[in-house]
């Protein structure tokens, strides 16, 4: 009888460091992901005439669309953005290094702009903040993005798979 009190704090002991090892293999997300931010309109009569007859879903008044790679702390992005329903498209690519939990880069943006970005993990969501600007450009000033679930896309992205 004396072994199974003995017995137990060592079976605790070993599922402690099993669940402590387990943890340290598995990555966490970090940045890496793909991730959204969208605004639509409320009414159709919002749209432009080209879109109104349209979902809205389908016509985004402003959304920003960001798939990061992450190596250690290095990031490589793929990054769009759409303004003014459509009708202005800006590539946001980046590469950064994060530093104390913060990613900072500047954009040349294709409407003659720049802009100095800084990205932080804020709870579930990853922050873009617009810390200096200068000419035109169509980067958003302050917020927070999505991460969309495996194999989520935007409504407003086109179909590949139409027939």
């Amino acid at each position: 009888m004396r072994r199974i009190p003995l017995l137990l704090p060592l079976l605790a002991c070993a599922l402690l460091c099993a669940t402590d090892a387990n943890a340290q293999t598995r990555p966490a997300a970090g940045f890496r992901g793909d991730w959204n931010y969208a605004v639509f309109a409320t009414d159709k009569s919002e749209l432009p005439p080209a879109y109104q007859s349209m979902s809205l879903e389908e016509v985004p008044q402003f959304a920003i669309d960001i798939t990061i790679r992450q190596t250690g702390n290095r990031l490589r992005a793929k990054c769009g953005i759409v303004a003014h329903y459509l009708a202005r498209v800006e590539d946001c690519d980046f590469t950064a290094t994060v530093r104390n939990g913060a990613a900072q880069f500047r954009l040349t943006s294709g409407f003659g702009g720049s802009a100095t970005v800084r990205l932080t993990l804020s709870g579930a969501g990853l922050r873009w903040q617009t810390v200096r600007r200068t000419g035109v450009s169509y980067y958003p000033e302050d917020v927070t993005l999505r991460r969309l679930k495996p194999g989520e896309t935007p409504p407003y992205f086109e179909r590949t798979d139409a027939r």
